[in-house]
């Protein structure tokens, strides 16, 4: 989703084992993290709290030249970027008695401030977990806080995929722009992970022709327009463009089609109302899969490179365990001799990292007469991330194996 390529561009809770393992390792141990609703009660039950942002400035303004970045602010923080929080120490320490509420984009920075002011002797840390990403991703009207507290200076509006659905639905003659290539749209692509569908109605004009083929589709200037690309990376950056243009009323899926297709606030039926050429296994987001997870009977399949399965990846970040119970598939040779031969009903979770072979172990189980497929369409460091980060996902925490946790 658009958290892993973000990251590497810069629900009860089940008691299934012993002990939880954490996503991150000083969660509520060093400081306390907090989901967004808990977060907002608090402030807003406070008198006197320190609203830490540690983005860069540029990120805190919606001035980044990477658009990916620009995704707003909560109304009252103060920016020290994360660089500059142990310079900035003793003049923060008239806070020491006083709640301190940390966030950035995705909560791994906000962690790593959280804990340094937590050793240096700060009463009340509050990290909140799954910062401006997770507040993009919620739904205005199911979620107020939202209105209250979140500012942008941006010419264009993110909006969720739930807000996304609605707009189109009550919108007449809306007009959907995606970015993505040709193939891409078609769902022709060399890379099985790309091949998604699109939005219904979607006007397809790829990034990289935008500026020299909008003219000829002739849209009015006066339509609301929305942009989409895969998973919400791209996207932005073809406003500037619209905004020349004349262009005012412009909407930006936010996580991109991606994460539309998976959204699990989003049923069945929704989906297939605004989709085309959708493929033929299921897509699913870390809350729906975590529901799956409980089904008896269940067959995982792990399909990220064998290093990252054994915790043996050079890279630290990618050794994160796997699901319980998960088998691992290293190519689609070995699927066969893994899988059930004969009970066609038997029901799959795929999942894996950035290579394509979990959307193609996804696809050949689909042609081997397996009707029960289910693809976890953001790859598994996004299932990871939303156990510490989504409210709904906690009970994913109980579903971890191997994990030593982050940070």
């Amino acid at each position: 989703m658009y958290r892993f390529s973000y990251l590497l561009f810069v629900c009860s809770s089940l008691v299934l084992a012993a002990a939880a393992q954490h996503p991150f390792k000083y969660d509520n141990t060093v400081y306390k993290g907090v989901y967004l609703n808990e977060a907002f009660r608090l402030m807003d039950s406070m008198q006197n709290y320190l609203l830490l942002d540690v983005r860069s400035p540029g990120e805190y303004a919606d001035t980044s030249r990477g658009t990916v970045l620009n995704i707003g602010r909560i109304r009252g923080s103060v920016n020290i970027t994360i660089d500059s929080v142990p310079a900035h120490l003793e003049e923060l320490k008239k806070y020491m008695n006083q709640p301190v509420f940390v966030y950035c984009s995705h909560s791994q920075r906000s962690r790593r401030v959280s804990k340094l002011l937590a050793e240096n002797g700060f009463k009340e840390v509050y990290n909140i977990n799954g910062g401006m990403t997770r507040l993009n991703e919620m739904d205005a009207t199911l979620f107020p806080y939202k209105k209250k507290y979140m500012v942008t200076s941006l010419n264009y509006i993110n909006i969720a995929s739930t807000e996304t659905y609605h707009l189109i639905k009550d919108t007449a003659n809306i007009v959907i722009i995606d970015i993505r290539t040709v193939q891409e749209f078609a769902s022709r692509d060399s890379l099985q992970g790309n091949n998604i569908g699109h939005l219904k109605n979607a006007i397809n004009i790829p990034q990289a022709e935008f500026a020299a083929k909008l003219d000829s589709y002739k849209i009015s200037k006066n339509s609301v327009v929305i942009t989409c690309d895969l998973k919400g990376i791209n996207s932005m950056d073809v406003i500037d463009i619209l905004r020349t243009k004349g262009y005012t009323r412009i909407y930006n899926l936010f996580g991109g089609l991606k994460f539309f297709i998976s959204d699990h606030e989003l049923n069945k039926s929704q989906i297939e109302e605004l989709w085309v050429d959708a493929p033929p296994y299921r897509m699913l987001d870390p809350a729906a899969s975590i529901y799956l997870l409980q089904q008896p009977n269940l067959v995982i399949l792990d399909t990220r490179p064998a290093e990252e399965f054994s915790n043996k990846s050079r890279l630290s970040y990618r050794n994160l365990g796997h699901i319980r119970g998960a088998v691992h598939v290293g190519s689609l040779d070995s699927l066969r001799m893994i899988v059930p031969a004969k009970d066609k009903s038997t029901e799959f979770l795929v999942y894996g990292s950035t290579t394509d072979m979990d959307a193609l172990v996804s696809l050949e189980l689909i042609k081997m007469g397996y009707r029960k497929v289910n693809y976890l369409s953001q790859g598994f460091y996004d299932f990871v991330w939303s156990t510490a980060n989504v409210e709904e996902c906690k009970a994913g925490r109980e579903f971890l194996v191997d994990h030593e946790g982050l940070y």
